[in-house]
C-alpha cells in the first residue's frame, strides 16, 4: 500500500504543473467617434495616442491644435486619472453635471473626454465667436461668458488667468477686439503633433505669455460707471480741483462684478497705488485738494 502511494505522489509530480494566469494588459480606452474617426488610447503609447487624437478632433471641429493642446494641458496637464477639489474629473476636467450634459459617461476615459471637449469648445467658438471666449465659458460657464460679453457681469481671477496663459490674451482683447489669424504653435520650428509629444514627455509647456498683474495691489477710487468711458467721464468730472494729486498716469480702470440678477458690472475708476500706506496718503492728499475718494485693495 505504502508503495503504491509513493508511486502516485511521484506520477503527481511528474505531471504538468499549470502556468499561472497572465496579467492581461490595461485595454486602450476609446472614443464613441460620434463625428468622425473612433480614436484609442494606449497606456503603453498614451502619449502619442493622446496628441494625435488632438490634432484631429480640433481640425473635425474647427479649432486650432495648439489651442485645444494649451487647454487641456492647463486643465490636467494631460493626466487622464485627475480630479481637482471641486471634483472635475480627467484629462478634460468636466464635472459630473457637464459630463451628463455633453454625454460623456466616462471623464476618466481620455479618448471620451478629448471627443467631448473638442465638441463643446467647436460649439461655443460658433456661438461666441472665437476660441478666447470659448476657453472663457469652458472655465467659468456659459453664463458668465454671456454676462460678460453683455456688460452685465465680470470674471473670476481664475479664469482671467486661465484665459491669459491659454491664449496669450486678455479677456477683454478676445471681446472688444480679437486678434485674427492666432496660430497657438506650440513650436514655430516643428510641427504640431512633435511639438505637442515633448511637451507631454516632459511635463512641460512653454506658455504663450504668463498671468501678469492687470492693476496696482491698492486704488484710490475717485469715480465710476457702468462703462470704461463713463468711469474716465467721471473721473474727469469729479477730479476738476484736484488733478494734481490725482495722476492721470496712475489711472486704472477697475471691473467690479456685482453680483445677482439684473446688476451690471461697475467700472471704477481708481488712482494705482503699491500699498496700503500709499494709498492712504494719495486719497489724503486729494482730500485735501478738495475731492472725495476711498482707498480700496483690488
Amino acid at each position: 500500500m505504502i508503495r503504491m502511494l509513493l508511486v502516485l505522489v511521484l506520477l503527481l509530480l511528474t505531471l504538468p504543473v499549470r502556468a499561472e494566469p497572465e496579467v492581461a494588459a490595461e485595454a486602450p480606452k476609446c472614443s464613441e467617434g460620434r463625428f468622425g474617426p473612433r480614436h484609442c488610447i494606449a497606456p503603453d503609447s498614451f502619449v502619442r495616442d493622446t496628441c494625435v487624437q488632438i490634432e484631429a478632433e480640433a481640425r473635425l471641429h474647427g479649432l486650432p491644435p495648439g489651442f485645444l493642446a494649451r487647454l487641456l494641458w492647463q486643465e490636467s496637464r494631460f493626466d487622464p486619472n485627475a480630479v481637482s477639489p471641486m471634483r472635475a474629473m480627467g484629462i478634460a476636467q468636466f464635472i459630473a453635471s457637464t459630463a451628463r450634459l455633453r454625454g460623456l459617461e466616462d471623464p476618466f476615459n481620455p479618448a471620451e473626454a478629448i471627443e467631448k471637449s473638442a465638441e463643446y469648445l467647436g460649439e461655443m467658438t460658433r456661438r461666441y465667436g472665437n476660441v478666447g471666449l470659448a476657453a472663457i465659458g469652458y472655465n467659468g460657464g456659459e453664463r458668465r461668458v454671456e454676462g460678460f460679453v453683455a456688460g452685465t457681469g465680470g470674471l473670476a481671477r481664475e479664469t482671467i488667468d486661465y484665459v491669459r496663459i491659454i491664449t496669450g490674451e486678455h479677456a477683454e482683447t478676445w471681446r472688444d477686439t480679437p486678434p485674427k489669424g492666432k496660430t497657438f504653435s506650440l513650436d514655430d520650428d516643428r510641427p504640431f503633433l512633435a511639438a505637442c509629444e515633448t511637451m507631454a514627455a516632459n511635463r512641460r509647456l512653454s506658455p504663450l505669455a504668463a498671468p501678469e498683474p492687470r492693476f496696482a495691489p491698492w486704488g484710490v477710487q475717485v469715480g465710476y460707471g457702468t462703462t470704461r468711458s463713463a468711469a474716465r467721464a467721471s473721473y474727469d468730472r469729479l477730479t476738476g480741483s484736484c488733478r494734481s494729486a490725482a495722476p492721470v498716469a496712475r489711472l486704472e480702470f477697475v471691473p467690479l462684478d456685482r453680483r445677482g440678477p439684473g446688476r451690471k458690472t461697475i467700472i471704477a475708476a481708481r488712482i494705482g497705488a503699491q500699498s496700503r500706506d500709499e494709498a492712504l496718503r494719495l486719497c489724503r492728499a486729494i482730500s485735501r485738494a478738495g475731492c472725495i475718494c476711498r482707498a480700496y485693495r483690488n
